[in-house]
């Protein structure tokens, strides 16, 4: 399940700066995983209340672009956001200067993808940002 294409994705980042890693093979993968979580960590109500679904069949537009942004935020992470950082969990304590917090979570979906979602009236679950300006935290410069 997807809320757009690959066309649609392939012709968005097309257009769009930063985002010559969508040319890899397994685009579909990534546009799954990321209305996955859209799913997940956001909802939407009408004006009742009553909760708001969107059929993947014929997503509006903005949820696309929200479904491309998280995709392209998965494949620059190269790792799953609802797990621990590797190094953290291995203990590092300092290399370099750099100082890691082994409470390390990156955020679960993007800034730009959390931006779309909320200006369309989406209420995005309070565990889908590590912190409340939604910014991970997961590193200190000495």
């Amino acid at each position: 399940m997807s809320f757009c294409d690959i066309t649609f994705a392939d012709e968005y980042f097309r257009k769009r700066a930063f985002s010559s890693a969508w040319d890899g093979d397994e685009k579909e993968i990534y546009l799954e995983t990321a209305a996955q979580q859209i799913v997940d960590y956001c909802s939407f109500e009408d004006e009742y209340g009553d909760p708001l679904e969107y059929p993947d069949t014929d997503a509006p537009e903005w949820l696309k672009r929200a479904n491309c942004e998280q995709a392209l935020y998965l494949l620059n992470l190269g790792k799953d956001p609802t797990q621990a950082d590797k190094k953290t969990t291995l203990g590092i304590s300092s290399t370099d200067g750099t100082v890691f917090d082994k409470s390390f979570a990156a955020d679960v979906l993007c800034p730009n993808c959390r931006r779309i979602l909320e200006n369309h009236g989406g209420m995005i679950a309070g565990d889908a940002a590590v912190n409340s300006a939604g910014i991970s935290t997961g590193w200190t410069v000495k």
